[in-house]
This record gives C-alpha cells, sequence and structure tokens, in this order.
C-alpha cells in the first residue's frame, strides 16, 4: 500500500501544482528547450512597462479566484504524458480531479477528491487490486497520517498556474500578439525566466505572494530547471485563459498547458461511499502486505 499512496501522492502534487504540475489544454506544440531557444528574441530588449503590468493583473486577478475548473495536458519529467480534468473551490473547500498518466513509470488513470479535511485517491483496477476490491483510499490531511497529502490543502489555497507569478519578472517578458483560443479572444504574453535570478527577486505584493513565489522557485529547483519558459494567454477582464511552461528539468522535459473554463461557478463534490472505500486506521495494513 505504501508503493500505491506514494505513486499517487507524485501524480497529485505534479497536476496541483499546476504543477508543476498543475495544469491544459488543447494546445501543446514544440519541446520545451527547442521552443524557448525559438521565440526568445536574440538581443532582448528591456520589458514594456506596460506589458508587465498588464501580465501581473492576470496573475493577481488568477491568485484571487474562489473556485475554477481546468483541463491539462503534457509532459512531466520522470511521469512521462498526463492529461486530465480538474476543478476546485476554496469555499466550501472541495478539489475533484481525474488525470491520466502513461509513458512513464507509472501508468494508469488516477481520480483525487478533497472533502473537508480528507482526501480521496482512486486509481481504478490498479487500486482495486491492492485495496482488497475497493477503489478509493481515504487519508486525512490533518496530522502525522495526512503524509505527502497534506500539500494538497495548502495548494487548494492557490491557483493552479501559480507559476505565472514569475512571468512579470521575466527580463524579456513581451506581448507576442492577439490570438483566439477556442472562441475566446486573448492576448498571448511570453517570457523566458532565469531560476536562480527569480530567487533573488522579491515579489511584487505582500507577504502571501512572496510565499507563494518561493514555494513555486523551489519546486522548480527541485525539477533541475534552470531555465523556464513561460506562456500566457489573457481574455476579458484580466483572466487567465490558457498557460503553457516549459523547460528541461533532471529527469526530462516539462511541458504543460492549461486550459482555464468555468471561473467563479459553483464546484461540487461528493466523498467515495464508505462501502468502497479503503479507512487508513482500518484496512492499510493488510493492502501493505499483499504489495509485499
Amino acid at each position: 500500500m505504501a508503493h500505491r499512496s506514494r505513486t499517487a501522492s507524485r501524480v497529485v502534487g505534479v497536476l496541483l501544482t499546476g504543477a508543476v504540475l498543475g495544469g491544459t489544454a488543447a494546445c501543446t506544440a514544440d519541446g520545451a528547450a527547442g521552443g524557448a531557444a525559438r521565440d526568445r528574441p536574440g538581443a532582448a530588449a528591456r520589458p514594456d512597462a506596460a506589458t508587465v503590468a498588464a501580465v501581473q493583473r492576470a496573475v493577481t486577478k488568477g491568485a484571487g479566484l474562489n473556485s475554477l475548473s481546468y483541463r491539462v495536458s503534457g509532459r512531466v519529467p520522470g511521469q512521462g504524458t498526463v492529461k486530465g480534468k480538474a476543478s476546485f473551490s476554496l469555499r466550501p473547500r472541495v478539489v475533484e480531479m481525474r488525470m491520466t498518466a502513461s509513458g512513464g513509470l507509472q501508468e494508469g488513470v488516477f481520480s483525487v477528491r478533497l472533502v473537508g479535511d480528507a482526501v480521496y485517491v482512486g486509481g481504478g483496477g490498479q487500486a482495486a487490486a491492492v485495496l482488497g476490491g475497493k477503489h478509493w483510499l481515504k487519508l486525512v490531511m490533518t496530522g502525522q497520517g495526512a503524509g505527502g497529502f497534506g500539500g494538497i490543502q495548502r495548494q487548494a489555497d492557490q491557483d493552479p498556474a501559480a507559476q505565472a507569478s514569475l512571468l512579470p519578472g521575466s527580463d524579456d517578458v513581451r506581448k507576442v500578439g492577439e490570438e483566439t483560443v477556442d472562441g475566446v479572444r486573448t492576448t498571448h504574453y511570453a517570457g523566458v525566466v532565469d531560476v536562480a535570478e527569480a530567487a533573488k527577486k522579491p515579489a511584487a505584493k505582500g507577504p502571501s505572494a512572496a510565499e507563494r513565489r518561493t514555494k513555486v522557485i523551489e519546486q522548480y529547483q527541485e525539477l533541475g530547471v534552470s531555465k523556464l519558459k513561460l506562456d500566457l494567454w489573457k481574455g476579458p477582464g484580466d483572466r487567465t485563459v490558457k498557460f503553457r511552461q516549459r523547460a528541461r528539468a533532471t529527469q526530462g522535459q516539462l511541458d504543460i498547458s492549461i486550459r482555464f473554463f468555468d471561473v467563479n461557478k459553483p464546484v461540487t463534490v461528493q466523498a467515495p461511499p464508505a462501502s468502497d472505500t479503503v479507512d487508513p486506521a482500518g484496512k492499510l495494513t493488510g493492502a501493505s502486505r499483499r504489495l509485499g
């Protein structure tokens, strides 16, 4: 059972961090380093103040959302290809996510539901094989029993494109042009971020922004990312319609896209049936023995 828990934890971490794992959609194109090298001007001018301000407004607006749904797709270092959909709400605090991973060390469909102080991790037939025929594992996020899943509660307090907070500080952040994304008129912005240099720069606003920025940078450093290519598509009302991040990490290519929709609409998530759920306080010991 410990092995299955670690597997689900890695997938969840990637996809909620927006992940770095967290986050989209429908359009992934070239590879990380190649795309960054081609898109970046050979002699970039200093960023235009109006451009920086426009991107910062989108970042700030995203950080203030109460609820959101998004589609995510791309490649995660060490995990292969991921694709799925997620919805979250802060009040009430709920998260529902269904992701498919393939081409990596771990493959399959993974589902996550956050309801109250409990996170439910499901893996379809794979989970049933190690959970005595049941499909869900329940973990309480308070105390030591939460393990690596305690971070889900903290991550639910920030938008899935938290990495976009680094874009306004890019030395070459620029307006690419006007584009239509799934029928929505947007303005496309892009920039390359030096992770080490970003770590030296202060957050634009307040202690919460500084904490979020620090966590995002630490995630990239753990992945071994030095240069990061970010793209943001801003739509009406300064809302981020789409976000993409690309980089080369220690374990391979990172290329994740997120397409946002249903902003500030109600999100309802139900806990799985108790009859189909394994509670760690009860049956994890037997499942662990079956895993060997």
